[in-house]
């Protein structure tokens, strides 16, 4: 790693630690209730179980992403690289160091498609992004009369709607002109070679609405997992129009690569989403995030496991 990326690391380290302590200091997040919820040892059982079968639900999409792309993975060992990627997911910051991880292992595997196996890496986590603004744009439209009580929830309904409708383009639109694009010599040609590889799914029209319903899957599982967090910090009236319109667009800031596993921005945004929507709720619900997290990143860490023992088809068959 050179000077750069270790500067980076660092400060992006040092951000996400610096929020969590702003937010402890200031009594935006107790550690004390925190604690005290992680004692609720069957929920937290259940949030552990829920993230196992997410992890079943985001193999199989990227199996099928892979299949698309006429790159035949075992299941079993796409369970193995997936894990992997979710150990390196809380060891790198941000939610992409587990792909680049993904993405060594199966580029490595399939020398002749590197671009096609990157590009379902691409693929794989659009689909899943997309996948929640579109659970959060069903629940915000099924809501809509709470959606528009005031100027806020209006203003985050439209951007849960207005995100979904737009990735949803973009994806489509991609896909479509992926043949087009993939010839202008105007171009890099590793992003000739993603637009060309993108040409793939719109020959096989079933592959993106299977891996968005997937994805939804995954995501409803995601606002389950956090649902069982917020019981566990005795909230349990916390109307479900007001949840939906807060998780979602919550979870996605935890996607964008700031701080390791979302920690400290991700409090910081639920902690302003829930002011925004139920302030009441505010305090609870940034630590019920944090037990969300602890837990997740418990799963994540068991990757460990899967790392030491994969072993590289061609090193196998030595």
């Amino acid at each position: 790693m050179s000077v750069h990326p270790r500067l980076g690391l660092t400060l992006k380290i040092l951000l996400g630690g610096s929020v969590f302590a702003w937010m402890v200091l200031s009594g935006k997040l107790d550690l004390a209730r925190v604690g005290k919820s992680l004692s609720h040892w069957p929920l937290m059982l259940a949030i552990v179980a829920l993230a196992y079968l997410q992890v079943g639900i985001v193999t199989w999409r990227w199996e099928l992403l892979l299949r698309a792309q006429s790159i035949l993975l075992p299941y079993r060992r796409a369970w193995g690289l997936t894990m992997i990627g979710m150990l390196f997911n809380v060891v790198i910051p941000g939610a992409v160091g587990g792909d680049l991880i993904k993405g060594y292992y199966i580029t490595r595997a399939n020398p002749a498609r590197k671009s096609h196996a990157a590009t379902t890496l691409l693929m794989d986590r659009a689909t899943g992004l997309i996948g929640l603004l579109i659970l959060g744009a069903v629940m915000v439209l099924a809501g809509w009369s709470e959606t528009m009580k005031s100027a806020a929830t209006r203003s985050l309904g439209l951007l849960t709607v207005g995100g979904a409708a737009g990735g949803l383009l973009v994806l489509y639109a991609a896909a479509m002109a992926g043949k087009s694009i993939s010839s202008w010599n105007l171009l890099p040609a590793a992003i000739r070679n993603v637009f060309d590889a993108l040409h793939e799914y719109r020959a096989r029209r079933t592959v993106i609405p299977i891996a968005l319903g997937l994805s939804v899957m995954n995501q409803a599982l995601s606002c389950a997992m956090y649902y069982l967090a917020l019981r566990a910090t005795g909230v349990t009236d916390l109307p479900a129009s007001q949840f939906f319109l807060i998780v979602p667009l919550g979870l996605v800031t935890m996607a964008i690569p700031i701080s390791p596993g979302g920690i400290g921005v991700g409090q910081a945004a639920f902690f302003t989403l829930f002011r925004i929507v139920a302030p009441e709720y505010a305090a609870a619900g940034t630590d019920a995030l944090t037990v969300f997290q602890l837990m997740f990143i418990l799963v994540c860490i068991s990757g460990l496991y899967w790392y030491i023992s994969y072993k590289h088809p061609e090193d196998q068959s030595g």
